[in-house]
């Protein structure tokens, strides 16, 4: 088993404590990497400067070393400090394991249960049975990676992106230590917007590099594991795929979600290179309720009338057929985000009339915080293109159909 631990705990490099004791005795007795920290600060900068971890042992109470301005004169005594702010706004891709002298409240285990759901574990340090400790936390780390074989793929591809990062950037400082100006300079007077065009461009040399990462193909290739998550798990799921949560203080970015007046939704495309120059931008519009008119008048079916479950075989597989987007004029995106829990409602848009310029007092402050993915905004602005780009021509007689097909 390979993979690195996090032993975080104020106490775990002091040679006379109970903890460094246990540290030593799981790097002995263990086939993981065990890496200390000594206090949440450490801990936060481990985990954004580092790869995803196989577990995070972590000490509940933390003494409070640090002193502020003043404190010391008046007699104050600094409360320890805990880290569940940093577990309530942190993304943890691993096993963590809260390993601490007291008992956590019901109200504080119940949080972060229901934040990291199966991926949490708690134990209360037993000094006295050094050894039990020991191989109790050895075999709940084993254990968890046992029950949770469906990770390994994605530890594999954490590890994969950290080696062609380091590679990639290692190729460019050799090649232009100021590779980064150059690019820039480039985009600038070529008229295009840098920030995001740098970001994409290196996107694209690790997406290459990844695809001939061979572990990581090796892993895709075996991968074999039979459960499948039910219906609501499988729509979260793809609505992470297509659409990206994104903050109040991102630039405006081609496939970004607007909400306008009476349910009626705008998806930004205009170019990213145009966005910071115009005043006035390009959206296509579609009402939330348009995929309900849409199901009825192309396939008679009543959403939320009627009881879809109940179906022929042959009447749902003609209804799944919209989201092929076989029909030119029109665009379907599933799972669309008009709200945060409802992921079984999709987008229609109509090209014939979906087309809007709005001015910065119109879109201004609309923005919904989730933006359409690539490829499938590119997907989107192409098919717009090619309804407004189609040319008719004479149909072909029968009787030459016929011929070519003697």
């Amino acid at each position: 088993m390979d993979g690195v631990v996090v032993f975080a705990d104020n106490n775990v490099l002091d040679s006379d404590s109970f903890e460094n004791k246990l540290f030593n005795k799981l790097r002995e007795n263990s086939s993981f990497s065990i890496l200390p920290v000594c206090s949440i600060c450490d801990l936060e900068s481990t985990i954004k400067a580092t790869s995803t971890f196989k577990a995070i042992i972590l000490d509940w109470n933390f003494k409070n070393e640090v002193i502020e301005f003043g404190e010391e004169l008046y007699g104050a005594k600094l409360p320890d400090k805990t880290p569940e702010h940093f577990l309530d706004v942190a993304d943890i891709y691993s096993l963590i394991y809260i390993y601490s002298e007291n008992e956590l409240g019901t109200e504080v285990k119940h949080k972060l249960q229901e934040r990291y759901h199966g991926k949490i574990r708690f134990k209360k340090k037993t000094p006295d049975a050094l050894d039990d400790d020991v191989t109790s936390i050895i075999k709940d780390i084993v254990d968890f990676e046992n029950e949770n074989a469906h990770m390994r793929v994605p530890f594999i591809w954490s590890h994969a992106i950290n080696q062609s990062v380091q590679k990639i950037f290692f190729e460019l400082e050799a090649a232009n230590p100021y590779w980064v100006k150059e690019i820039r300079d480039t985009i600038v007077s070529d008229g295009g917007e840098p920030t995001s065009e740098i970001i994409n461009l290196f996107h694209h040399i690790l997406s290459e590099s990844l695809v001939q990462n061979k572990d990581l193909r090796d892993a895709l290739d075996s991968y074999n594991c039979i459960e499948t998550g039910v219906e609501v798990n499988v729509a979260k799921l793809y609505r992470r795929i297509y659409y990206s949560q994104i903050t109040e203080d991102s630039p405006l970015m081609t496939g970004d979600l607007f909400e306008f007046d009476n349910e009626i939704y705008g998806i930004l495309i205009t170019p990213e290179c145009e966005v910071k120059k115009r005043e006035s931008l390009d959206f296509l519009i579609f009402k939330k309720s348009e995929i309900d008119v849409f199901l009825f008048k192309n396939n008679s079916y009543k959403r939320g009338e009627e009881d879809y479950s109940s179906f022929s075989s042959k009447k749902k597989e003609n209804i799944r057929k919209i989201f092929n987007n076989e029909e030119l004029s029109v665009h379907i995106l599933p799972s669309f985000p008009f709200s945060e829990h409802t992921y079984n409602v999709s987008a229609y848009i109509n090209f014939k009339d979906a087309f809007s310029i709005k001015k910065k007092d119109e879109y201004s402050g609309k923005r919904i915080l989730y933006k359409l993915n690539a490829p499938y905004i590119h997907q989107l602005r192409q098919r717009y293109i090619a309804f407004f780009g189609k040319y008719g021509v004479p149909a072909i007689p029968l009787g030459l159909r016929d011929f070519n097909l003697k």
